[in-house]
């Protein structure tokens, strides 16, 4: 589905994202991977893309990608997936995640909807802004990194 706006429609995949696209959220508890891809005007990409999967059961992807085709898993594509997950589907289909170099993960989602806006967007998602998603603050430092912890295991 293509979202723009307030405007919905369906899209046959494929789908061809010709620019690079990072992980930028997975919510767990209601099951959304969310991608996105910046304005970079270096590369004359002066828009955001967005790119959502909803009801996610399986996944297995990178955290980001040069260039990005989606589409329906194969049959024989699909059987490996279930094979690899046996936990039923029910109203999820596999999308595959394709690279130049060929197929590179799926996604086993109910949907998928991508969307495009002109400019940097800030943080929050303009497919999901019902939610409020993390603020990582750079002037604040992280949290401090202890070394190992050593104990020893009890001996009777």
């Amino acid at each position: 589905m293509l979202v723009s706006g307030q405007r919905t429609e369906s899209v046959d995949v494929p789908v061809v994202f010709e620019r690079p696209l990072s992980l930028f959220a997975y919510i767990i508890g209601h099951g959304q991977i969310l991608f996105r891809g910046e304005p970079n005007p270096d590369a004359g990409l002066s828009t955001t893309v967005e790119v959502l999967f909803k009801n996610v059961g399986a996944l297995s992807l990178r955290d980001h990608y040069s260039r990005l085709t989606v589409r329906l898993a194969s049959p024989g594509e699909a059987d490996r997936i279930r094979d690899a997950d046996p936990r039923p589907w029910r109203d999820r289909r596999a999308f595959v995640l394709e690279t130049d170099s060929g197929a590179d993960g799926h996604v086993v989602a109910g949907a998928m909807y991508w969307g495009e806006r002109s400019g940097p967007v800030g943080y929050s998602s303009f497919l999901i802004p019902e939610y409020d998603l993390p603020r990582f603050r750079h002037d604040r430092p992280g949290p401090s990194r202890s070394g190992p912890v050593h104990d020893p295991f009890p001996r009777r």
